[in-house]
């Protein structure tokens, strides 16, 4: 892989995710394969991910990371929908009959109506 292909291809999807278009619709805008924006977002996300150690002893608080390296520091972060909220609105169906959890992280799990309200609290309190 040439380095100057993925530099455009990191930029291509540093774009991407600044703006609310699907991927489809930003592969279309471009000019660029929906198959290749989407290989690129994978790969870029995979690779900024941390690496788990291998072989290394596992402790009760998750899997070991790699050391990170020296003068690295933890920064807040703020997430962020991709999509405007007008539009996850007209996307949703219609809940009817359904009981809905938000969590604070913005997934929202569905539930048939009916369901114990003991049992989504006890599943609220362990996310």
């Amino acid at each position: 892989m040439r380095e100057d292909d993925r530099a455009r291809w990191t930029k291509l999807v540093a774009d991407y995710e600044s703006v609310d278009l699907s991927q489809r619709e930003f592969a279309q805008e471009r000019g660029i394969s929906l198959s290749n924006l989407r290989y690129w977002i994978y790969t870029l996300r995979k690779q900024s991910r941390p690496l788990v150690t291998e072989g290394a002893e596992r402790s009760d608080q998750g899997p070991d990371r790699a050391a990170a390296p020296e003068g690295s520091r933890l920064v807040p972060v703020r997430v962020v929908a991709s999509a405007p909220k007008a539009r996850q609105a007209a996307a949703m169906p219609a809940n009817d009959g359904l009981l809905e959890l938000a969590l604070a992280s913005g997934t929202r799990i569905r539930f048939p109506a009916g369901t114990d309200v003991m049992y989504l609290r006890a599943l609220a309190a362990s996310l």
